[in-house]
């Protein structure tokens, strides 16, 4: 009987869908070495954080901070977060750059705090808060994070302090910053302006600035780096509306305006801000509707991008209440969108290669998901929740199919933005 026993318990070991396999590791890995780069608005609960009385509270106890976390194939997750040093708001969006070869980050920051619903919010006395009160010898402080400011702030993300090795004060409130896919140049939207901006010897130097007219831009670059969408709005309520750029010669230039085309049943709303290429620049999906407490499901807007003036041509119906980023898996047919809720957040899977695209299901993720980012392999999915302070790590087990891992990677307070590039080595 023993070993009629022992054949029960192996196949019956074989069969368990959960049973750990030889290789597994207890702890998060990726196929290559990566770099997480998190950036964290220290005030980004003041919603819902309420005083003793019951009225909301404005008193700022948290400083802004980046969180920097190294994953790989054979080790634990090394995770690293500093406060005070660079300044981020969740007001923009989720995104952020990183070099090509992941040595440096940048990060974008600009002073809406003071003319929103944050405008009163009570920050502790003495410590600069907008350009004004940035001397320039305080530039070179490591411990500067003014929350008004409008301020680039570079980051050597492979240092032990994560040091902030240059800062660029602008007098255009910066509202994203991205990399180019020449490698070399960063492209920075701002109020009235687009500027090019690129690293020398750990320095951000302009190479460019072109005015704008549209507003505060919220942009994305095609693969081939010759052209830029962007949805553009203002803080006195104007309508929002989708532009089409030209990128040559580092002059952002602008084309046309990208509407929605007759018979396609959605809108472009109050709401509509942030949106995203896809990797074969084909397409481009907006979230209509970015807002934290909207009650209605909202759509995806689909841009065909092929076409000589792109347009909204397609939609992917009630998605979420509320739509905040996407990601493109590299396999070209599954995205994923996070699904805005104050503390049970979601994240919706569609699959963009059907005609028309569709939503697929939606998988339960921590309260005001951001940034989200698949690793280059796609075998993970990385979800930042501002509500939990943590990244979320999902599994990719086909092409459509996602599965929620129970280990998560931690952030410092109110996670905002988040990107991610190649592990830099130093030589």
């Amino acid at each position: 009987m023993k070993p009629i026993l022992l054949l029960a318990l192996l196949a019956l070991t074989l069969a368990w869908p959960n049973a750990p396999q030889s290789d597994d590791k207890p702890y998060i890995t990726t196929q290559t070495p990566i770099t997480l780069l998190s950036a964290n608005d220290g005030d980004v609960d003041f919603h819902w954080r309420k005083t003793r009385e019951g009225l909301r509270d404005r008193e700022v106890k948290t400083e802004d901070s980046i969180t920097v976390i190294h994953l790989g194939p054979d080790h634990p997750p090394i995770t690293k977060t500093v406060y005070g040093t660079v300044p981020s708001t969740i007001l923009g969006t989720p995104t952020m750059a990183m070099s090509s070869d992941g040595r440096y980050g940048i990060v974008a920051n600009h002073g809406f705090r003071g003319s929103t619903d944050l405008a009163s919010m009570i920050y502790p006395k003495g410590i600069p808060l907008t350009n004004e009160d940035v001397r320039s010898e305080d530039l070179g402080k490591q411990e500067l994070a003014p929350p008004l400011s409008n301020m680039l702030s570079l980051i050597d993300l492979a240092s032990p302090d994560l040091k902030v090795v240059d800062r660029a004060l602008l007098d255009d409130g910066p509202i994203h910053v991205l990399p180019h896919p020449d490698g070399k140049n960063f492209v920075v939207g701002a109020v009235n302006s687009f500027y090019v901006f690129r690293i020398r010897n750990g320095q951000l130097i302009q190479i460019s600035r072109s005015p704008q007219e549209h507003g505060l831009p919220c942009f994305w670059i095609t693969p081939k780096g010759d052209r830029m969408i962007a949805t553009q709005g203002r803080l006195d309520n104007e309508p929002t509306s989708i532009h089409w750029y030209s990128l040559v010669n580092d002059q952002v230039r602008h084309l046309s305006e990208v509407k929605v085309k007759a018979g396609v049943d959605t809108k472009i709303t109050g709401g509509t801000y942030i949106l995203r290429i896809s990797l074969d620049g084909k397409l481009a999906l907006v979230c209509q509707d970015s807002g934290l407490f909207g009650a209605e499901l909202c759509d995806i807007p689909i841009v065909d991008l092929t076409l000589e003036k792109p347009a909204i041509t397609s939609v992917i119906k009630h998605v979420g209440p509320g739509v905040e980023s996407f990601a493109f898996h590299p396999n070209g047919k599954m995205a994923v969108a996070t699904c805005l809720a104050q503390f049970k957040n979601s994240i919706a899977v569609l699959d963009i290669a059907s005609k028309p695209a569709r939503l697929l299901y939606h998988l339960d993720a921590s309260g005001f998901g951001q940034g989200i980012e698949f690793t280059p392999e796609g075998d993970k999915l990385f979800v930042g929740s501002s509500a939990a302070g943590r990244i979320e790590v999902y599994d990719v087990l086909g092409e459509y199919e996602l599965t929620k891992n129970q280990k998560f990677l931690k952030t410092g307070h109110g996670h905002c933005n988040l990107t991610i590039g190649p592990r830099y080595l130093r030589k």
